[in-house]
């Protein structure tokens, strides 16, 4: 799913003017719902065991560079067979684990709410009942904490600060004392992703993933060719290069576009903050206390976007989507490229099909950027849980070998364990899955506020740029000062 209908984690906060929810819930891994690895006995890669036990138009001329890689779907294989995921050490009557996640999770990543699951049901004797949470999901899952009413395992994001919130409230489970009993390391994934996880020596949570964010572009590649524009590498590709490309990919009158040549992704912090970090720069200082949004990072990211969107118009507003999705305008040819997160690639190949060739590349990345802001969700047991070794094994399964092969199978993108590649198995040659694993190498801690007020940070930012982006407001320094001002503002307040 697109940003446009994307699930908000605070469903219920309403943006002055009319401005969407902040705070937008990442497929897991990628992330909006967009949308697990063979399970170890003795092995830390493998799915845990108790201690006590013995026992996935025309083409370039031949004097031009290679065309990048295409995407297409990988021929079908059958999915290696699970074995017995992590039982509980002690022989205890099979229980039934409520499981809190974000509503539609089932349909749009059948491989973590339905598939892994299935098979860890199956495996331990134990059953799961999902419990779909719709709206403001920190403000729901606090409330039935409130009520002693919590469930046994929940979907966390640190998006708007929504896993450390939960920690700080005393609701998840450290998962350290059973590490040990069931073989399983933290070296298991990305140390970026661990440290993340990691309060006062305590890890909260096994990751669901740890991605890194919208680092992607996809481009209807039979548009390049019909343009006469040589197919883009992978990566390398300048900012200058997709401005180029935009318009003259772009079709029609200004105001009355028929085909739009690039989709610009600023809604929420994520986009947003790959964009800027590409520049060099980043949303507030590493200490969490003072907004950046005077610097020349900042500017540039600006000033770009608003060429696009409100000078050169090749963007296309929503009212200008006629109902669609991104996905289905880009499949409809009539949207050259969309920047967007790795959700997008299952939805863009479910609306391409076969009806033409594309590709995806990196976004942009100046001289001076920095990491990929990495982006993290989990599978979390709940202190409320009376059931929390099993709960523990619930969670290993949604982040182990066999759930990356699935997961990488089914929904198109990685998780955040290191071996990821190896896990996969035959996919390992996708281009998209090379794409996303080179991006997380190159991924950073995203940052977070000292009051956790990202939430706040992101309604103000949004607010104040669409001013620019809707042409309401001219952009000069004065313009980006206020900005940083009103997020002072918010980055003074108590957690």
């Amino acid at each position: 799913m697109e940003r446009f209908t994307r699930r908000r984690i605070l469903g219920g906060a309403a943006l002055a003017g009319g401005a969407l929810i902040a705070a937008p819930l990442l497929a897991a891994c990628g992330s909006t719902p967009a949308p697990s690895s063979t399970p170890v006995s003795a092995k830390p890669t493998e799915a845990p065991r108790p201690a006590s036990e013995a026992k996935p138009t025309e083409a370039p001329k031949p004097t031009e560079a290679p065309k990048p890689a295409v995407t297409v779907a990988p021929k079908p294989t059958e999915a290696p067979k699970p074995t017995a995921a992590a039982k509980p050490a002690k022989s205890k009557e099979p229980v039934t684990l409520r499981f809190h996640m974000r509503g539609g999770g089932d349909k749009s990543e059948p491989a973590i709410y339905v598939q892994r699951p299935d098979e860890w049901a199956q495996e331990t004797g134990n059953k799961y009942k999902l419990e779909p949470i719709v709206g403001d999901y920190v403000g729901k899952l606090l409330a039935l904490a409130a009520g002693n009413t919590l469930g046994d395992i929940t979907f966390t994001t640190e998006l708007a600060n929504a896993h450390s919130r939960f920690v700080k409230a005393g609701i998840l489970q450290p998962v350290d004392d059973f590490l040990g009993p069931y073989n399983v390391k933290k070296t298991e994934w990305q140390k970026g992703i661990v440290d993340a996880l990691t309060y006062d020596g305590k890890l909260y949570g096994l990751p669901k993933c740890g991605h890194p964010g919208d680092a992607y572009i996809w481009i209807n590649l039979k548009m390049f060719d019909d343009a006469g524009i040589k197919r883009p590498e992978t990566y390398g590709n300048s900012f200058e290069d997709v401005a180029t490309w935009a318009s003259k990919l772009a079709k029609g009158p200004k105001d009355n576009r028929e085909v739009y040549g690039y989709y610009v992704n600023v809604e929420g912090v994520q986009p947003i903050t790959n964009a800027i970090r590409s520049r060099g720069g980043d949303i507030i200082d590493e200490k969490g206390l003072i907004s950046l949004a005077d610097t020349e990072p900042w500017f540039e990211w600006a000033k770009w976007n608003n060429q696009l969107m409100t000078v050169d118009k090749v963007h296309p507003f929503q009212q200008a989507m006629g109902g669609m999705d991104l996905a289905g305008i880009f499949a409809a040819g009539k949207l050259a490229m969309i920047h967007q997160q790795r959700s997008t690639e299952r939805a863009v190949k479910l609306a391409v099909k076969d009806k033409f060739p594309y590709t995806t590349i990196q976004f942009p990345r100046g001289p001076k950027a920095r990491g990929w802001a990495i982006s993290i969700n989990t599978h979390t047991g709940t202190t409320q849980s009376k059931h929390k070794e099993e709960t523990f094994t619930l969670s290993y399964a949604l982040a182990d070998r066999r759930f990356a092969y699935l997961v990488a199978k089914e929904q198109g993108y990685l998780t955040g364990r290191v071996d990821n590649m190896d896990a996969i198995k035959e996919l390992a040659s996708d281009h998209f899955l090379q794409l996303q694993y080179k991006c997380e190498q190159e991924g950073e801690m995203m940052w977070r506020p000292k009051n956790l007020r990202a939430a706040e940070l992101e309604t103000a930012i949004k607010n104040h740029m669409d001013l620019l982006w809707l042409g309401k407001r001219q952009l000069d320094k004065a313009f980006m000062g206020e900005l940083k001002q009103q997020l002072d503002q918010i980055l003074a307040k108590p957690e």
